[in-house]
């Protein structure tokens, strides 16, 4: 009977935390809705969310200019404007007199990547910037196609993708620079120019906090009505109560759970109520009945394990993968011999194994007993099964008859980037290896998030867990903490795991976990190859321990340069020692506090490939 009570009390409880808030939307504008957080008014949405409606149409603010909202989110928290026209006959923005489109900083809104943006009418300078600015750039096919963009013939223009560092704030133009712009949200380059969309640029607003109030009457039961220290006592917001948090997709104040994997599953309320019913008598007589089966669970639970493991391997299109059996590991590592142990960890240890036709192989060993390390490698075989990518260490199998798990993948003979970067051997990675690395990573890691099906979030990505083989290429390997995300998920919740120095800084605040989390760790990488310094090294200034923060506050000084390796900077061309900057300031943008404003792995990818092509590229003199 207990059990039906619980649920009856959790179902009243979550009814009333549902319940717990009313959010003010406000009216349609004209026969457009107004969502929630936006307002377009003091009485209805978030204050700080402010569009404007004037005369049945909605109105967005920028900083220096006013726009015309052409569609609205809500689902995805995006609206897109329609950004200023040429002046007539002209390759001149109108608003050029305001330095085109800017938006504040502190405010709820940035810039996504999924904008397009042409600079037109270009001073000769441009030329020289890390933009495609190239005669195959798309701004050349924009201008010599539409008969808008026609007086911009024959002008220097370049094409990017927004998103991240200073490009999810504005669109600059100015008259010694460029003076015209355009942006198309979602083009595709292929189509012909008379079949893109309208000019307009699309924006995200962050989801919002609790809603504002003037008192206690504004909030529900579950909330209190407070200031808000954001707002330096302006603002009043209903808080939730404890036990409950605030969820801003459905706008709630919803039951509290910091273990989302452990919600529900909590059973001593149940234990103790059969405690009290049956007695002692019964709790003795479950203990004899426990004993007495205990070697028939033991077994029941290791045939168990063996079809979980071999269904485990035998899913996601894992086809090459060969199921290994007791006899063929230990004679392949010679019964887990000492001389073939390669590293230990807190999962276990791995060997160097020799198969029957010579192929090297490591072999990863859960630790004996523990659940923890169990789970991990298993988690790994459940991942390396569903993905196959030049740039991640590749399954060969497991074996599914000894009491821990064990996990075949291909031998990388050299170690890691890590060793190469700190034990003494940087002078073998030039700058340019350096960047084939940075991209191969880059690679396997948006593979990870936009090719495997459902995404794979990594979330361990380290110079340690990079390892490099014969010709120095990187490989990304140890998918122990790694998960699967569901497609209609924006974000996992988990307890914060992973390593100091590379976790993303809004994972420890609210432990949602998403792709820019492996976007800020990458970034952390880039660092290290960079300047060949740790992630956290004490021996650096208090404020400097943090490699992150350290260069971030270079850059903010226009000194991103002093902290490069001074080995790669000793005889590099002026290219090379560009190419080193521009490293340097995309490492910044995965680095962005606001995991909105961090560019996508796959843009990463591209911007290092296109990095690697200014490097190669030979000089004019030539």
């Amino acid at each position: 009977m207990a059990k039906p009570h619980l649920l009856l009390v959790a179902a009243v409880l979550l009814t009333c935390a549902v319940g717990s808030l009313s959010l003010p939307a406000c009216p349609p504008c004209g026969s457009t809705p107004v969502p929630y957080p936006l307002s377009t008014a003091p009485s209805c949405g978030d204050p700080s969310y402010k569009i404007r409606c004037s005369g049945g149409a909605l109105l967005f603010d920028s900083s220096n200019n006013t726009y015309s909202i052409t569609s609205i989110s809500p689902a995805t928290q995006r609206l897109t404007v329609a950004t200023s026209s040429f002046l007539p006959n002209t390759c001149i923005a109108a608003d050029l007199p305001t330095i085109g489109f800017q938006l504040n900083a502190s405010a709820p809104f940035n810039i996504t990547s999924s904008n397009t943006i042409f600079y037109l009418n270009c001073s000769d300078s441009i030329l020289s910037s890390p933009l495609n600015c190239t005669s195959s750039s798309l701004c050349h096919v924009y201008s010599n196609n539409s008969a808008t963009g026609a007086p911009c013939r024959n002008t220097p223009c370049c094409a990017f993708c927004a998103g991240g560092s200073t490009t999810a704030y504005r669109i600059r133009i100015r008259e010694e620079g460029c003076r015209a712009y355009r942006s198309f949200v979602n083009l595709d380059p292929g189509l012909p120019v008379d079949r893109w969309p309208q000019p307009a640029v699309e924006l995200l607003w962050l989801l919002p906090p609790e809603p504002t109030c003037n008192a206690q009457s504004d909030c529900g039961s579950g909330s209190t009505c407070g200031p808000d220290r954001n707002s330096n006592g302006q603002l009043s917001r209903c808080f939730c109560n404890s036990g409950l948090q605030w969820d801003p997709v459905d706008g709630v104040c919803a039951l509290e759970c910091k273990d989302p994997d452990g919600c529900g599953k909590d059973r001593t309320a149940l234990i103790t109520g059969l405690a009290v019913g049956l007695g002692v008598a019964l709790i003795a007589a479950l203990i004899g009945f426990f004993i007495y089966r205990r070697h028939q669970l033991i077994k029941l639970e290791q045939d168990r394990l063996t079809r979980e493991r071999e269904e485990i391997l035998n899913a996601g299109g894992g086809k090459s993968a060969k199921v290994f059996t007791e006899k063929e590991i230990k004679k392949a590592t010679n019964t887990f011999a000492k001389d073939r142990l390669l590293g230990t960890g807190g999962y276990g240890e791995v060997y160097k194994g020799i198969l029957d036709d010579g192929t090297l192989v490591a072999v990863k060993c859960a630790k004996l007993g523990n659940t923890k390390s169990t789970d991990q490698v298993l988690n790994e075989v459940r991942i390396l099964c569903q993905v196959n990518h030049r740039s991640l260490v590749g399954l060969l199998g497991c074996c599914v008859e000894l009491q821990q798990p064990l996990l075949v993948y291909e031998y990388i003979p050299n170690g890691t980037l890590l060793d190469y970067l700190q034990g003494g051997k940087r002078e073998l990675l030039g700058w340019k290896r350096r960047l084939s690395i940075a991209h191969a990573t880059a690679e396997g890691l948006a593979y990870l998030h936009f090719s495997a099906v459902p995404p794979i979030y990594h979330r361990d990505v380290k110079s340690s867990n990079i390892l490099l083989d014969e010709k120095l290429n990187g490989k990304v390997s140890d998918f122990g903490l790694s998960r699967l995300a569901h497609t209609d998920m924006s974000h996992i919740s988990t307890c914060a795991q992973g390593t100091l120095g590379y976790l993303d800084p809004e994972y420890y605040r609210n432990y949602q976990l998403t792709d820019k989390s492996d976007v800020y760790s990458f970034g952390v990488v880039l660092l290290e190859l960079l300047t060949s310094q740790k992630a956290i090294d004490f021996n650096r200034p208090p404020d400097d321990v943090n490699l992150a923060v350290y260069v971030q506050r270079l850059v903010e000084e226009e000194r991103i340069m002093d902290c490069v390796d001074p080995l790669l900077k000793e005889g590099a061309s002026t290219l090379e020692l560009e190419t080193m900057k521009a490293l340097g300031f995309l490492a910044v943008g995965c680095l962005e506090e606001r995991r909105q404003n961090r560019p996508s792995m796959k843009e990463v990818a591209e911007e290092i490939e296109y990095i690697i092509s200014i490097a190669t590229a030979k000089p004019a003199e030539e």
